[in-house]
Order: C-alpha cells, then structure tokens, then sequence
C-alpha cells in the first residue's frame, strides 16, 4: 500500500500542530511521500507565512526594507523546530534565502519559500528524505504541468523511499520557480499520487470532510462519508468548496481514491472520494445538500414549438453581454436558464431586450435575486417531499429540474436559508 498525505497550513501552523502530524504519518506504514504547504495561521488575529512571503516582495519591489517582515517568518519556523525538538539548524537556509533577496527576486521565487523550509523541517522531523518540487514538478513557460516529465521524474526519486516535498510550487524549462494559484499544494499533493499509482491520496485538513449542508446554516450537519467523483463535480459545481478541479483530476484520471481526513479529528472517517461509492445516506437515500445565490432565471416561451437553433442563439446573445449560463434547459414551452450571479443587472437587461427584438412573439421573462438549492441523491423517490418540505416552509419552488444524481430547487435568495433547513430537516431529521 502507498498512501500520499497532503498536509495543508492550518495541520502546520505551530508545534503541537506539527506533533499530530507525525503521529498521523507514523501512524501508518503506508504514507511514505509526504506533500506539505506553508504554515498558515495559529489563530484569527495570525497571518499566514505565504502572505508575509508576498508581502516581502511588495517591500523589495518599492525598495523598503523588509527585514522585520523576514524576522516573523523565521521565528515562526524556529519556534517549530526547537518546540518539536527538531535536529535540523533551519538558521542556515533562512539565511541563505534572505541574503539572496533583491528587486530582482521573483514573487513565486520568495512565495515559495514557504513550503520549501517546511518540507526541510518535516523531512527532518519525520527522518525521510527531502525532496525539493523543482527536482520533478515541471511546467512549459504558459504555466501547465508537463505531466509525464514530470511523474518520470518523481518516480525516479522517489524510488520506494520515504520522501517530504513541498507543496505549491515546481520549475520552469529555464530553472525559474513557478506556483500554483493558492491551494496549489492540493494540485501537487494529486499529481504526486498519480505520478507513483497510489492506493489512496490523502488530503489531510482543518475540517472532517465534506459536510450535508453548511454548517453557518445548518447546524452540526451530518458528514459525507462517501462520495464518487462525479457527484464531487455536481456539489463542486453547485458552489461547494471542497477542492479545485485542478486537484481533483490527476487522481480521477488514475481512479485513485481521494480521501478528506480532519488532522484535528484523525479518528473520523472524513469523506472517501472513488468510483465505486457504496451507499452511506441518511434513511431518505439524500446525500447532502449545496447552494448557489444570488442567481438569475431567463426565460423564452415561444408562441410555437422551440425551434432547434433558439438556444444556441440565446447563449450567443449572452456570452456577447459576459453572463455565464451555468444551467439550460429546453422544453416544450420553450427555453430555461440560470444565470450565474456575476452579472451586472444592466447587463442581464440588456440582454433580455435584446431577445424579445430577436424573437418576435416570443416572451422574454427575467427573474433575478433567486438562488438555487442542489439536493444530492442516490435516488429520485424523495424529490417530491423536498420539494414539499421547501414550499411548506414557506418558499416557493419558481423552477425544479432534475439532474441525476439530485436535483435544483430555485427559490427567492432572500428564503434561501429557511429553504435549505427545510430540505435537510426532510431528508435527515
């Protein structure tokens, strides 16, 4: 078995953090490639190493000092490293960073830093090697991932051996670092795992998972403890954060398990991500459930039968006013969409008028400030008491659409809360 566990800032925000974290990794004979991020925040008033590395460059860029800055970061890795008892004299490398510092530094460069004085931390702490990311994370010059290079690469270093890496960052073809967007630890934490063909890539966090509802609406929802990917995409889509496309696919594409597990609760299941999901529902056979608001619902009833071209046509008249469509339907009455809530209200009426001078007859109805509630099911056999539950709170249901696995609930966004309370009071008392 080979487990590759991604360790996010908040597991490694201060020592005790860092204690659970090796207990977590001894704990299994399995985690042998370790992907680690900065330290992140010990507490709200805190800042996040990251920030204070992008905060060094905006100094050094406008030639002001930045050594008070330098000295906060490097405290926080000492503090770690004498409170963990940790052999490793991290004075050396953070002195070599900052006196290699200069105008000319590159953000990405001093951002990096981060998880790369982690990883040489952790590697220590744990007595595996470290393996710095631009050794096998490799990117072409428009910033994508050269894939096989880039697993050949890790597959020769890593090579059966316990290995720390760093999260976040990986190399140009001219030797430059370059990042990830933020959370891009979770990007090389799944390339890694495919990369080796891991039994299981463990994503290891501040939360147990993936909740039924949100939590700031619902409260103690129950967890997710099994999901498969293509319900993960639909509650991603539907405005669930959970992780970015981006570090989802390189583990879907190699039907690696993806398992979210809590560092603060390593004894509760979390939630398991595969392709083969057994059934784990609440007695009404829902899932949980997701939101998206505000959004808009545009529709275009013709005096006749739809014709085929109509919603090709409509799409083109709002991609030409920049209003995303991220549902559409077309029916007998003729066509549905909901809009995504970036659109400017002048733009959303630009648009409609725009429609009812192209379709003479037809008529053009714009419905703003909804909000839509996605229901996540294995089934179809509650829809009906969902959606009853929703209206008997006092919520009108203005569209339905059922979208295997679950369904769309569109309600004014001002009853969006009660709407959800209701649903998950329906599906798990």
């Amino acid at each position: 078995m080979l487990a590759i566990a991604k360790f996010g800032g908040s597991s490694l925000s201060c020592a005790a953090n860092w204690k659970r974290v090796r207990e977590i990794v001894t704990g299994d004979i399995a985690r042998r490639v370790i992907v680690v991020s900065a330290a992140g925040k010990r507490h709200a008033d805190d800042h996040k190493i990251t920030d204070l590395l992008y905060l060094c460059h905006a100094h050094l860029r406008y030639g002001v000092p930045c050594w008070e800055l330098w000295r906060k970061i490097a405290s926080r890795y000492l503090a770690i490293r004498d409170e963990c008892a940790i052999d490793y004299p991290i004075e050396d490398d953070l002195d070599a960073i900052y006196e290699s510092l200069s105008a000319r530094t590159s953000a990405d460069f001093l951002a990096s830093r981060g998880e790369y004085l982690a990883a040489k931390l952790m590697a220590a702490y744990l007595g595996f090697s470290f393996v710095d990311a631009k050794s096998w994370l490799q990117f072409d010059y428009t910033g994508n991932v050269l894939q096989d290079a880039s697993y050949a690469a890790l597959q020769s270093l890593a090579d059966g051996r316990k290995i720390v890496t760093p999260g976040f960052y990986g190399v140009l073809p001219d030797g430059r670092v370059h990042t990830f967007p933020r959370g891009g630890s979770d990007i090389t934490g799944s390339l890694a795992a495919a990369a080796l063909h891991a039994d299981v890539y463990e994503n290891w966090t501040d939360v147990p998972g993936i909740l039924a509802a949100d939590p700031k609406i619902v409260k103690r929802p129950a967890p997710i403890e099994t999901l498969s990917y293509p319900e993960l995409q639909l509650l991603s889509a539907a405005g669930t954060q959970v992780l970015h496309e981006s570090a989802v696919a390189p583990v879907r594409e190699r039907q690696i398990p993806l398992h979210i597990r809590s560092t603060f609760a390593p004894d509760a299941p979390g939630t398991r991500i595969g392709f083969d999901a057994p059934a784990s529902l609440s007695a009404s056979g829902v899932i949980g459930f997701a939101g998206r608001r505000p959004v808009s619902m545009l529709r275009v009833i013709f005096p006749e039968n739809t014709e085929e071209t109509a919603l090709w046509e409509v799409r083109a008249c709002l991609n030409e006013h920049r209003i995303e469509t991220f549902h559409s339907a077309c029916g007998v009455e003729g066509l549905c969409l909901l809009l995504s809530s970036g659109a400017e209200a002048d733009a959303l009426h630009a648009a409609a008028e725009q429609l009812r001078e192209h379709f003479s007859g037809a008529q053009v109805k714009l419905r703003e400030n909804l909000a839509v509630l996605l229901a996540l099911c294995r089934s179809t056999k509650d829809i009906p008491k969902l959606s009853a539950a929703i209206e008997a709170s006092g919520a009108p249901v203005h569209h339905l659409v059922q979208t295997p696995p679950g369904a769309m609930f569109c309600v004014n966004d001002s009853q969006y809360e009660q709407a959800l309370r209701a649903a998950y009071q329906a599906a798990f008392g």
